[in-house]
């Protein structure tokens, strides 16, 4: 019986769970130094989903892919990885700001509407107080966790698309005749 090949779904499965915990030790940290919606915090939690859908692939093609993999099967690797990162923040998201008290939304929305302010001062107070009423419907836990799982995939696949570029390295000697 030919070794079947270790399934993708199943190493990015793995790898989506350490991307996952790296992903919320990022954010409790954040929270505990009290940078929570500090916009380059986003960016380092992005770089650590770059690095993890980078690795899931890498290691996917050569250990066990025997050093050779297609762009599609390295985007699938990446793409995988990132989703199950996405579904695992998503529920972490969740659950905490399901457990956050007020003053913390309350904070974030203080953030929100000064960063308003800077980015433009001859806004009315009108259209402050519409943006921050819209800015209020998305400061629920589901709609906080559902932005989350949506930027994640996203961006997993944006990061999929260009890393399997990088990673494919496909086995040329089998269409060779000698």
């Amino acid at each position: 019986m030919e070794n079947q090949p270790y399934p993708a779904s199943k190493h990015a499965l793995v790898y989506g769970a350490y991307v996952t915990a790296a992903l919320i030790v990022l954010s409790l940290a954040f929270y505990v130094l009290d940078l929570y919606g500090q916009t380059w915090t986003g960016y380092i939690s992005y770089a650590v989903l770059l690095i993890g859908v980078v690795i899931a692939s890498y290691h996917y093609r050569d250990n066990h892919m025997g050093g050779f993999i297609t762009y599609g099967q390295s985007f699938m690797t990446g793409f995988l990885t990132a989703l199950f990162a996405a579904i695992g923040v998503g529920i972490f998201s969740y659950i905490f700001m399901s457990l956050m008290p007020p003053e913390f939304t309350q904070n974030i929305m203080d953030q929100a509407e000064e960063k308003m302010l800077e980015n433009n001062p001859e806004l009315t107070d009108e259209q402050i107080d519409m943006a921050m009423s819209m800015t209020r419907k998305f400061m629920n836990p589901g709609m906080m966790a559902g932005m989350a799982f949506l930027a994640y995939t996203f961006f997993g696949v944006i990061f999929s698309l260009l890393a399997s570029i990088f990673i494919k390295r496909e086995d040329d000697s089998m269409g060779v005749e000698g």
